[in-house]
């Protein structure tokens, strides 16, 4: 018995690295965006691979944080700050970025923007 409950607990530890995002990140990003009160400030987080179509993200602070991967599909990024933040393979389609700070960010593509350095 005890190695049938081992097994499933064992397979989601090691499961987690494959996921890419780290869960208590991804759960506090999505805390604060329900209260939407103050600024969001997720700096240095890991959201890699995380699916947040449609999130409204303006003014965030995302400075340093993972976005690789990311499911960002019409996701409000107006004024965000992404200053070293990594966007490799991340879906930004009809996501809108005006006013968003690029600087040492990785990009989709993989190259790094200096446009707000």
């Amino acid at each position: 018995m005890k190695r049938f409950l081992l097994t499933p607990i064992t397979l989601l530890i090691l499961a987690s690295p494959i996921l890419g995002f780290n869960p208590s990140d991804v759960d506090s990003l999505l805390k604060q965006v329900a209260k939407q009160k103050e600024r969001i400030i997720c700096n240095r987080c890991d959201l890699s691979a995380a699916k947040l179509p449609d999130i409204d993200l303006s003014y965030a602070d995302l400075r340093g944080a993972n976005l690789s991967r990311a499911n960002l599909r019409n996701a409000d990024l107006r004024e965000t700050d992404l200053r070293e933040a990594s966007l490799r393979d991340a879906n930004l389609s009809y996501a809108i970025l005006r006013g968003a700070i690029f600087c040492n960010t990785i990009l989709p593509n993989g190259e790094i923007s200096v446009k707000d350095c």
